[in-house]
């Protein structure tokens, strides 16, 4: 077996690999019930994006010694920049005319993406991935990963020369990649809370950049000139078996690792990384059969418009979710329309803006535009008008208050209760371990007093005991829950999974905090599992009632099969009541904030007297 250097090799079965990680995003913004690791598919960019700009910038040094640090970033940008810039325009053209709620925070979205610090804008603004509600959810939340690519471009070519400058080698460039992969897993690991809304984790430059240095590490072992011959069936074998177990691999994280499970934080993330690896050196090598099978025409032009698509994928998803608010019962009919979508302004983009414009001559740029307006047809009057109402609606915004986007109400009133429900609960909690009579304060009483809850009904409630575990439906509610029922524990918390309330159900249950009642308010932000409520309900034992409420999410399309899931649980378990939320809700829109899920003002009182009716007729003393 020989190795020979082959000078600017294409990788083909690379487009394969960015063909697959698209469809795996493009199916978790979708339905991540489903398709619940597809968002792994961005860790196989980063890696990818790794390898690539450090394969380049170590093959420029060698051939002459030096690295154009001005040519490779006007390479980036020619090739990244417009059709970033056509997607800002025509999303705030949107929001400007369409999605006006929107339209306060847009000029910070549009300056951060251009500046490539959207992730860090994200963090300090503290928006979740996992999260959204009220309209409020951005188009341009999957762009935190182009963020996170432009930083390296800027950062990690200068410390490439510099290192190979100083070692005279690449064994600095090797060494640096893994020193601060792992520093950087430790972040991850560390800063990660279970339990807690992760996105800080999950953004961050600093818990991200293993995947872009792992593959990095391996454009020093082996560099794409690098080519085999004469290999022999044990060599094929070898690489037969990488590619497999990399492939396999990541196809089981895909499908077995949530967005925030623990794991996921705590070592899932490199091991996915490291399978990836594996996969891009089978490919790499072409010893086997893994670049060939990563070869072909539907790979190749997924892969050549991974880009445009993942940049169009989610404003469709985002403005057509918000026009149309009952996808969970279109499922099927409204995902063909949406990728129709998505695959038609790829394509569109990537022949009219991202070809052409790659090799435009930037340097007579002025000169252009002039010609350009001289020369005025139909699609570049288009263009121009797009791109104007896109300029004028981000300037507009930036004279706009943020807080007065449509879904602050709600936000202020979520950050409120779960104020107030920290506070509450401390003292709760010491009442309950210490047994001291716990009343209902008299403000309380008088709020009360115009409920449609009888006064003997509000007796009673004042002697359930028990707890209440819920996401952000339930905690947009807690106030009026907490006033109807003062001895209940409330624990609820933005973006909550039912998986993670596991580990909630256990810690309550050691303080004696769970009583003889327990409400469930979960499936809000995802797929409820049936292993999700059988190790629930075991925690929660036979002995207590359990009253889960049903889910009212039309927008996502996980509503029906979890609602169906809790109808077949009830029978399973004969201390199981599901409260039909869902049936209750239905056709009183004006109840809810525009997201067509929280309660508003109106529907608060509605969702608390609810659940207080059916808990009151079911409940153990």
């Amino acid at each position: 077996m020989e190795n020979i250097k082959q000078k600017h090799r294409f990788i083909t079965g690379f487009n394969g690999l960015r063909a697959i990680a698209v469809i795996g995003v493009i199916l978790y913004h979708l339905n991540p019930t489903v398709f619940s690791g597809g968002y792994l598919g961005v860790p196989v960019f980063l890696t990818l994006s790794g390898y690539l700009v450090t394969d380049h910038l170590i093959s420029e040094y060698e051939a002459g010694g030096k690295f154009d640090y001005r040519h490779f970033w006007y390479k980036r940008l020619t090739k990244l920049y417009p059709t970033l810039i056509i997607m800002l325009s025509l999303s705030a053209a949107y929001i400007t005319i369409v999605q006006r709620n929107l339209l306060p925070n847009l000029w910070q979205s549009v300056v951060t993406n251009l500046t490539y610090t959207y992730n860090w804008y994200e963090i300090l603004n503290g928006q979740s991935y996992f999260q959204t509600f009220a309209g409020s959810a951005s188009p341009f939340t999957h762009l935190w990963t182009l963020a996170i690519e432009g930083q390296f471009y800027l950062i990690w070519p200068l410390l490439v020369v510099f290192l190979l400058k100083l070692f005279r080698n690449k064994k600095g460039v090797f060494y640096v990649s893994i020193g601060l992969s792992l520093l950087s897993v430790i972040l991850m690991a560390f800063l990660f809370k279970p339990g807690v809304d992760p996105s800080r984790v999950y953004y961050g430059t600093d818990t991200r950049m293993f995947s872009i240095l792992l593959g990095s590490a391996l454009a020093v072992l082996w560099p794409s000139d690098k080519v085999m011959l004469g290999f022999g069936k044990p060599q094929i074998r070898f690489f037969n078996i990488v590619g497999t177990i990399g492939a396999v691999g990541m196809l089981a994280l895909i499908f077995l690792m949530g967005a925030q499970s623990n794991f996921l934080y705590r070592g899932g993330m490199l091991l996915f990384s490291l399978f990836t690896i594996l996969s891009m050196w089978a490919i790499l090598a072409n010893a086997g059969s893994w670049n060939r099978l990563m070869t072909n025409r539907v790979f190749d032009w997924i892969g050549s418009r991974s880009y445009e698509i993942y940049v169009y994928q989610l404003p469709v998803f985002v403005f057509w979710g918000d026009m149309f608010k009952n996808v969970a019962d279109h499922q099927f009919l409204y995902a063909v329309i949406e990728l129709t979508m998505i695959i038609v302004m790829s394509e569109l983009s990537y022949r009219y803006i991202q070809v052409p414009f790659a090799k435009y001559d930037y340097q007579t740029i002025f000169a252009k535009i002039w010609q350009f307006i001289k020369a005025i047809k139909l699609k570049s009057l288009v263009i121009t008008l797009i791109v104007g109402i896109g300029i004028f609606g981000t300037i507009q915004s930036t004279i706009m208050n943020p807080k007065q986007a449509n879904h602050t109400q709600l936000a202020n009133r979520i950050k409120e209760n779960a104020k107030k429900e920290k506070e509450h609960n401390e003292a709760l909690a010491k009442k309950i371990k210490n047994k001291a009579a716990v009343q209902r304060s008299k403000e309380d009483e008088a709020a009360l007093k115009d409920s449609e809850l009888t006064k003997a009904q509000l007796k009673q409630a004042t002697s359930i005991s028990g707890s209440a575990i819920g996401d952000s439906v339930m905690l947009s509610g807690r106030d009026e829950l907490q006033k109807i029922f003062p001895k209940v524990y409330i624990d609820a918390a933005v973006s909550r999974q039912a998986d993670d309330s596991i580990s909630v159900l256990k810690s309550l249950d050691q303080k004696g905090l769970l009583g003889n009642n327990v409400i469930i308010g979960l499936g809000t932000n995802g797929n409820i599992t049936d292993d999700s409520v059988d190790k629930m309900m075991d925690i929660i034992g036979n002995k207590r009632h359990v009253f889960w409420i049903n889910n009212h999410v039309p927008t996502q399309p996980w509503q029906n099969q979890n609602n169906e899931l809790l109808e077949n649980a009830k029978k399973k378990y004969k201390n199981l009541t599901v409260l039909d939320w869902n049936s209750f809700i239905n056709g009183h829109d004006d109840w809810l904030y525009s997201d067509q899920t929280h309660p508003n003002t109106t529907g608060v009182p509605k969702y608390a007297t609810f659940i207080a009716k059916e808990v009151l007729n079911n409940a153990k003393k």
